[in-house]
């Protein structure tokens, strides 16, 4: 009976540490990046630099 006590108990503590730590990663927000704005400097500037890479 001593054994199955001992048992039972380790057990609970393991799928509470288990759920907790669980909770912990389910509750990180991912991020969310802006929409690439196509009409900007920035990105006209840096298309020609992408399409040129290719061609070693």
């Amino acid at each position: 009976m001593k054994l199955y006590l001992i048992t039972l108990t380790i057990s609970v503590l393991a799928l509470y540490a288990y759920t907790k730590r669980y909770q912990r990663y389910a509750s990180v927000q991912d991020g969310i990046d802006p929409p690439i704005d196509y009409e900007s400097d920035k990105y006209k500037e840096s298309e020609t630099w992408f399409t040129g890479v290719g061609r070693h």
